[in-house]
């Protein structure tokens, strides 16, 4: 199974139908739904994987604000990047866990009661800040207490060996996803521990060395190695695209929490739009 996944469904209505065209489209099999921004309406996703993208990084907090002041400012408005939860974690690690159980369990349980109930619980994280040591151990910890039987979560610790076969894309990557995809396999290596006793499922990830333009021609020569490394291992694979493009006249984030503007309307997403509706390797679903 190869999961063609779009994360941040629910940012903006736009962004949001942009991800529904390549769904209808059947380009997509799996999509990311962020908690704390828009309503949104699951139905329209019906013909896909749900995923919860908790969300710990941007937008309101959905515990009361008095209960997550680690987190946020006083508007409620989630405030620390990966490095900044990493720091506190480090810093205040009681009290930190303590507001990020508060803020996970809020998060958990309105995704939860918008699911339908018979659909699959899958999880994964906005800039992957579950994989954070203190924040996995802290939703492993709410999924135990709410009861929750996760199906799949995300792992995002990518093989180094399809890169490793493809010398004529070294110098392609960045040096940030690089250490991105290093600190990743890190903590994935300590949160192992935590997760030995749970009977999720999970996948070979791909999305960390092209995050931010997962462009095809890149895709289309390292996808093959994925699939014959993943028939190898008998595994899944998760592929994640960020599909849901915008230009800076198409939306106005003024009122909303929103730290990755930068991100979001840049024209690698329209990029990776365009990929994932021409990758060709959907037989193997």
């Amino acid at each position: 199974m190869i999961y063609f996944c779009a994360d941040d469904y629910g940012l903006d209505n736009l962004s949001s139908m942009r991800i529904e065209e390549c769904i209808q489209k059947g380009a997509l099999n799996k999509v990311s739904v962020f908690p704390n921004f828009s309503k949104v309406d699951l139905q329209k996703l019906e013909k896909v994987r749900l995923s919860l993208h908790l969300n710990l990084v941007e937008g309101r907090c959905m515990a009361p604000i008095e209960e997550v002041g680690l987190l946020v400012d006083n508007k409620g408005n989630l405030k620390h990047t990966f490095t900044g939860l990493l720091k506190l974690s480090l810093l205040h690690k009681n009290e930190f866990e303590m507001q990020v159980y508060k803020e996970i369990r809020a998060q958990v349980s309105a995704y939860k009661n918008l699911l339908p109930s018979d659909a699959p619980f899958c999880i994964d994280s906005h800039q992957h800040t579950h994989m954070i040591p203190a924040v996995f151990r802290t939703l492993i910890k709410v999924l135990r207490d709410e009861e929750i039987k996760v199906e799949y979560m995300r792992i995002p610790s990518e093989p180094i060996l399809p890169f490793l076969k493809t010398p004529s894309l070294y110098f392609t990557y960045s040096a940030v996803n690089v250490i991105k995809q290093l600190l990743l396999k890190f903590f994935w290596f300590i949160n192992k521990k935590t997760a030995k006793d749970l009977s999720f499922s999970t996948a070979l990830f791909f999305g960390i060395l092209f995050s931010g333009k997962m462009d095809e021609k890149r895709v289309k020569k390292i996808l093959p190695k994925y699939i014959k490394l993943a028939n190898k291992e008998q595994k899944d694979i998760e592929v994640l695209f960020h599909p849901g493009y915008l230009s800076n006249n198409e939306a106005d984030f003024k009122d909303k929490n929103i730290a990755f503007c930068e991100f979001y309307f840049s024209k690698n997403r329209k990029t990776e739009f365009d990929s994932v509706m021409n990758i060709e390797e959907r037989s193997v679903r």
